[in-house]
């Protein structure tokens, strides 16, 4: 899944008895000690209205409500203390045996303060299912890919039998001077000299891309391959995933590109986004 969060929180994440946390805390100033939003994994053992009781048990209930995400069933409530000091919000979601929600906690006035930043967190909160997601299909050039919403089209380039394509993330980060940091995706097609010739497609890009791409892990990947690299500017590091695939006397790669203090955060993406690609025979007319 993935949620957007102010940039200025920061974030820390636990486990504990099975259950996944991620935590979301605002600068530490004023009154606002106390307040937090959680992100949680965990195994589903009966409904939604079971687990949510862990939560509500012994406040007073103000809302209820159902809502849907990406096609699953949810389930939202928002809370409080008996005497009200203290307020929380709770969405709940059922997917694939699990639950999943954001858990947001504070003080009232805290709370209210940052109630809007809460509610879109809560908005925000996606279940990434790459067969949900939009597809890109070029039949002359035998591919099809599946690119989530969030990743805006930025680039694209091609003449007959070659064509780049580039995508790229939401915000990852955020500098100082609130300039946002992003990942990119780079889809290339282009012709090779040996029909289903992968070996040599793939000695080929290497050569191209040079020595200031350093393998860190190869493996073998759907009939292709998939490189995690990294680069070096004098201003940046980056981590790079690259996919490999030939069908017939093309040659596809994925690149998924971002600064390596946020890589891990796109990382899950480049994952799903590229087991969707289909090339060749695969491509359905």
């Amino acid at each position: 899944m993935s949620v957007r969060y102010p940039a200025a929180w920061r974030s820390d994440q636990a486990e504990q008895e099975g259950v996944w946390y991620r935590y979301f805390l605002p600068p530490a100033a004023g009154d606002v000690a106390g307040l937090s939003a959680t992100l949680l994994v965990g195994p589903m053992t009966g409904t939604l209205e079971d687990y949510a009781q862990t939560y509500l048990a012994g406040h007073s209930l103000a809302s209820a409500r159902d809502e849907r995400r990406q096609g699953a069933r949810a389930r939202s409530y928002d809370f409080a203390t008996t005497g009200g000091d203290t307020r929380y919000s709770l969405l709940l979601v059922e997917d694939s045996g699990r639950v999943l929600g954001l858990y947001c906690q504070g003080k009232a006035e805290a709370f209210a303060r940052f109630k809007p930043q809460l509610d879109e967190m809560q908005r925000s909160l996606t279940l990434e299912h790459a067969e949900l997601y939009p597809e890109r299909r070029d039949a002359a050039l035998g591919y099809s890919l599946r690119v989530p919403a969030s990743w805006p089209l930025t680039r694209q380039l091609g003449s007959g039998q070659t064509q780049l394509v580039q995508f790229t993330s939401p915000p990852l980060a955020a500098e100082r001077n609130q300039v946002s940091v992003h990942a990119s995706l780079t889809l290339s097609v282009e012709p090779v000299e040996e029909a289903d010739s992968l070996d040599g497609y793939y000695d080929a890009t290497r050569r191209k891309l040079g020595d200031s791409f350093r393998i860190l892990r190869h493996t073998a990947w759907r009939g292709g391959y998939a490189d995690l690299m990294r680069t070096e500017t004098p201003v940046a590091e980056s981590q790079v995933k690259r996919f490999y695939r030939v069908a017939g006397r093309r040659g596809y790669s994925l690149a998924f590109e971002a600064r390596s203090d946020v890589f891990s955060r796109v990382s899950g993406w480049c994952d799903l986004i590229a087991g969707s690609l289909k090339v060749g025979s695969e491509v359905a007319p």
